[in-house]
């Protein structure tokens, strides 16, 4: 499948280097451990089954996708906590470590690719997590292109956002302290843009492009729906993974 082609999608409910091929219900998440779960440091383990052969997926079943075959996206309904973490499996399973410290019925989207086909698929799951802080309010979003993280900032550009239309949008980062920031690639891309919209129910994974500058980069979106989407930026700056949560209005 064509590299290029699959970073520059961006598709509703499709893993951002996929195809059009891909579907929500091809592969589902079956948790192991339970779905209620203590705040705090935790170990979460789940089964993968491919629903067209009914068959349990393993390693072996799935492609390498920016250099990992399975990433575990988990985040609260206040779309305030934010987790991208890469699961192991153990011979019978799959297993991530996670923390939290908020309470909040959590959605957790499992993405990959399909070894059979070629298939990209987001199965999800929700789980509870009490007995930490109090539970973020529903969000209440505007559109904010410009955020931080410890000193790192992202730009995103201005473009007005129209549904079910393409639009190209700039991405730059910088420094509060006026220094050049070091970008580096993260997981095989220049960073890696996560959108939901304010209901949380729906995921899109794109990867920002080269543009051209060290410290730029490019994004082609289309985003399915009108309305405000949260959107969280990951990427490298100086040896460290920042993580900047921004949110455009889209019409």
């Amino acid at each position: 499948m064509n590299r290029i082609l699959k970073a520059l999608s961006l598709l509703p409910l499709v893993f951002g280097i996929s195809s059009a091929s891909a579907a929500q219900d091809r592969v589902t998440l079956n948790l192991v451990s339970n779905a209620k779960i203590l705040a705090g440091a935790t170990t979460l383990t789940f089964k993968l089954v491919d629903t067209k052969t009914n068959q349990e997926l393993a390693p072996a079943d799935l492609n390498i996708a920016l250099e990992k075959v399975l990433h575990l996206i988990v985040y609260d309904p206040g779309l305030k906590e934010f987790q991208h973490v890469h699961p192991e499996f153990d011979g019978q399973a799959w297993n991530v470590d996670l923390n939290f410290s908020v309470d909040g019925n959590y959605f957790v989207w499992a993405q990959g690719e399909l070894a059979s086909d070629s298939t990209d698929f987001n199965a999800q799951t929700r789980i509870d997590v009490s007995g930490g802080a109090a539970a973020w309010p529903a969000p209440t979003l505007t559109d904010l292109r410009i955020g931080e993280d410890t000193g790192s900032i992202a730009n995103l550009g201005t473009g007005k956002l129209h549904a079910g239309k393409t639009a190209m949008l700039s991405l730059e980062f910088t420094r509060a302290d006026g220094t050049q920031p070091e970008i580096t690639p993260y997981l095989g891309a220049f960073a890696h843009v996560i959108a939901t919209p304010a209901t949380g129910e729906t995921l899109t994974h794109v990867h920002a492009m080269d543009g051209g500058m060290p410290n730029m980069g490019m994004l082609h979106v289309t985003f399915p729906t009108a309305g405000f989407y949260r959107i969280w930026v990951q990427f490298i700056d100086g040896g460290n993974l920042k993580v900047v949560p921004l949110s455009v209005e889209v019409f």
